[in-house]
């Protein structure tokens, strides 16, 4: 298992050396400013993962306290249910008490020998209304569970497919920057190139047409109907990946607000059957006791 307290540690150690070397990275100049940027984006992740799992870590351990009174509470329930056992000259959960007072509804019920009382017969009556009321919510319960868990998944692979639609738009709006960038670099190094060939510096030169070479042939690519029609397909499969991935959580949500809606209303019924549960469980209890007669000839 996993640690908390050991993953901690190691996070704030990883982030006093990443706080270091943000700090050592800004002060080298702008040659160090992405690395600089990059470093602090580390620092604020591994801050902000630090606080919240510092803060889970609170929670979690507060719930000690939680267990500890539910324990209490349960002793005390116990101790209870041993004095209603053994406290007093008649205890009301005694076995003699129990004993009793089976003679007495046996005798009152006309049944025979009292030990019946104890049998399946009646406690098999006094389940089944009690079973039939609490499965009211089973499949309910299971349905909601179900929908749930799909809302889950679906949630997910939206986010995934926003991600997808995130990166073909970005793909896109940065492909003029891109070209202007090449089309700028390719200008710079032909004169470059021009001005060091004729100052007879021939590995700058070389180095300058070189890169000239390389803007002229991306710039060369981009023309291609192919790249734009690249870049217009990649956004339409993800645009129409993220809108069906939204008609998808769209659909799971209704199915979980449609299971708590059938959640409610088959826990109303149970309300209402549990507030006809005696007469109920009674009828099925006077049933055993007075068998209908059987059929005639």
């Amino acid at each position: 298992m996993t640690d908390i307290a050991t993953i901690l540690s190691q996070a704030r150690t990883k982030l006093t050396t990443w706080q270091a070397e943000a700090a050592s990275a800004a002060a080298s100049g702008a040659s160090q400013t992405q690395s600089a940027d990059a470093a602090w984006d580390a620092v604020a992740a591994i801050e902000a993962a630090t606080n919240h799992a510092e803060g889970l870590r609170t929670q979690v351990l507060a719930r000690n306290d939680t267990l500890a009174a539910a324990l209490a509470a349960r002793s005390a329930a116990l101790a209870e249910a041993e004095l209603a056992r053994s406290d007093g000259g008649t205890p009301p959960l005694a076995d003699a008490t129990a004993t009793a007072l089976r003679g007495a509804v046996a005798t009152a019920a006309g049944v025979t020998p009292a030990t019946k009382l104890d049998g399946a017969d009646y406690k098999t009556a006094v389940s089944t209304v009690d079973t039939a009321i609490a499965a009211l919510d089973d499949t309910a319960l299971n349905d909601l569970a179900a929908a749930l868990l799909t809302l889950e998944t679906k949630l997910q692979d939206y986010e995934d497919a926003e991600a997808l639609a995130e990166a073909a738009l970005t793909a896109a709006e940065t492909a003029p920057a891109i070209i202007a960038n090449d089309l700028h670099r390719a200008l710079v190094q032909r004169e470059a190139a021009t001005t060091l060939a004729s100052a007879g510096n021939k590995p700058a030169a070389v180095l300058a047409y070189v890169d000239y070479q390389a803007a002229r042939s991306r710039l060369t690519a981009a023309t291609a109907a192919a790249v734009a029609t690249k870049l217009q397909t990649d956004w339409n499969t993800a645009r129409d990946a993220q809108l069906s991935a939204a008609a998808d959580l769209l659909s799971a949500q209704l199915a979980v607000i449609q299971g708590q809606l059938a959640l409610a209303r088959k826990r109303a019924e149970m309300t209402a059957k549990l507030a006809t549960r005696d007469v109920v469980a009674s009828a099925a209890v006077d049933a055993v006791l007075n068998p209908p007669a059987p059929p005639g000839p």
